[in-house]
């Protein structure tokens, strides 16, 4: 039996036997000439391409990111670049490695973290146009396993997410496309290089942060129990009087497990993502269509639009932006007032708030809000509509005290550790004892000044699905909270035990 530690990008614990990554695919070096080697890797990428087009027709939730990859596939430039370098004496699949390796090279040295996240994305590309070269197949075999490997494609995961019980890999982020798509799935995983080979039994423990290979009888016994036990946990959530327990969202179709395991409503709806999954402006009635959606499914539960949040990490091409916050919407107005327009007229039960993320000072916030109450007026909607606030900088923490005609507030963890202590998005909750507790005495002090000046506070941030820190948030008065669907056992867990103290 062997015990490694590793960092825990998906909660929740697994029994399997182990599948490895194999080495890689072989590289055709063969040349066959150049038509012949064109129409060869031209075959590959149409293959590649009604590959993922079968993928996104039986996974509607994946549809956005296998829409990206198709496009990228898809791209002239690509097919340009390969095909002069076969001419230049290289075979098809040298030709895809150069080409691709450079795509991915150029995001991973960028300073940009969402850039560096991208790269796994353009090599996810890569080996699937390799294996329909090299007539390699994705799909698993028919039974369930603990994969392990190097790195994780997400296509590759969407593929055989039936099958895959948890995963661990020698490197990724917290905030990867992966490690995104996992805790959407439930499915437990880590980062740590262990030895194992194919059928080797695996114990993954994100509690214990621990990885165990081949475990002795009592330790199979004992976590074989607990996933037994786990199986019949509800995800629904439980009785929580006096507490708010929200969701956070990225599209529509997230919202059937919003109903499902009955949250409150939506704490966080990150309409960029909506932006993001196309290359022009979003028309008013396809925004209207698609929160009028979003409200009509959850009927009177509240939901928390936040404003379209561009910039540093996210960029688009029709819009102009460089940083997060004021100057995406000044800068841009005739989108901001569409999006305004089509939030406010979706408000049909009451239950829609608009927030405003990376508010720096209280002049900031009043700027938009005054924007937002003026538009309304002209559009003559008698509706009522909260309007609030992400608080996710050092300056707006310091001055909160300041801030008027605030509805509610969401602290949005991630940018606020960030914005104080300078600890990028990947690295927070590996150091979250350097910062933790300062950052809950100074949690403490806003929900005092909320409390006083009868403003709603709910945290959104990652750190409000990390078991220790929402212990610490529920002692100081934090009453809701918002996380990623799967959370809802976190909160519940959490819940039960601040509620028997």
């Amino acid at each position: 039996m062997e015990v490694y530690k590793g960092d825990v990008l998906s909660e929740g614990i697994a029994v399997g036997k182990a599948y490895v990554e194999k080495s890689g695919f072989a590289k055709w070096v063969k040349k066959l000439g150049g038509k012949q080697d064109k129409k060869a890797l031209e075959r590959a990428i149409n293959d590649s391409i009604k590959q993922i087009e079968e993928i996104k027709n039986n996974n509607a939730e994946n549809q956005d990111y296998l829409n990206i990859q198709i496009l990228l596939i898809s791209d002239p430039i690509l097919k340009e670049k390969t095909f002069n370098l076969l001419d230049a004496g290289m075979s098809a699949s040298q030709s895809v490695d150069q080409v691709l390796d450079e795509y991915a090279q150029s995001l991973t040295s960028s300073t940009n973290q969402y850039l560096q996240q991208r790269a796994i994305d353009i090599l996810d590309i890569k080996n699937r146009i390799l294996s329909n070269l090299n007539g390699s197949d994705w799909r698993l075999a028919d039974t369930h396993f603990i994969y392990y490997a190097r790195q994780l494609h997400p296509s590759f995961l969407i593929q055989n997410k039936k099958k895959i019980l948890g995963i661990v890999t020698n490197s990724g982020g917290y905030s990867s496309h992966t490690a995104i798509l996992c805790r959407q799935l439930n499915i437990p995983y880590l980062v740590s290089k262990i030895k194992v080979k194919d059928e080797d039994l695996i114990v993954l423990d994100t509690r214990k942060q621990q990885i165990i290979v081949n475990p002795d009888q009592e330790n199979l016994s004992h976590y074989e129990e607990i996933i037994k036990k786990l199986a019949n946990e509800s995800y629904q959530a439980v009785v929580h009087k006096d507490f708010g327990f929200y969701a956070n969202v990225s599209d529509n179709s997230e919202l059937d497990k919003v109903l499902e395991y009955n949250f409150d409503g939506v704490g966080l709806y990150r309409t960029e993502m909506i932006f993001m999954n196309t290359n022009r402006p979003y028309t008013y009635e396809e925004q209207y269509e698609i929160y009028s959606e979003a409200v009509e499914k959850l009927t009177f539960k509240p939901i928390y639009f936040r404003t379209f949040d561009i910039g540093d990490d996210k960029q688009l091409p029709y819009i102009k932006s460089y940083k997060k916050g004021i100057d995406n919407y000044k800068n841009n107005p005739v989108l901001f007032r569409t999006q305004i327009e089509a939030l406010i007229n979706a408000n049909k039960y009451d239950n829609l708030g608009i927030m405003f993320p990376m508010i720096f000072n209280n002049e900031e916030f009043n700027y938009l809000r005054n924007w937002v109450l003026d538009i309304k007026k002209e559009l003559g909607n008698t509706s009522q509509i909260k309007l609030g606030m992400m608080l996710e900088t050092r300056e707006a923490m310091e001055k909160l005290r300041e801030f008027e005609n605030v509805d509610f507030i969401s602290i949005g963890t991630n940018d606020l550790v960030l914005s104080i202590y300078h600890i990028n998005r990947n690295l927070q909750k590996e150091q979250m004892e350097k910062y933790i507790n300062d950052l809950v005495s100074k949690i403490a002090e806003v929900v005092q000044i909320c409390q006083d000046k009868g403003i709603s506070l709910s945290i959104c941030g990652e750190l409000a699905a990390i078991t220790n820190a929402l212990k610490s948030f529920m002692k100081i008065g934090v009453k809701n909270f918002s996380v990623a669907t799967p959370a809802i056992r976190v909160l519940n867990k959490v819940y039960k035990e601040f509620r028997v103290k």
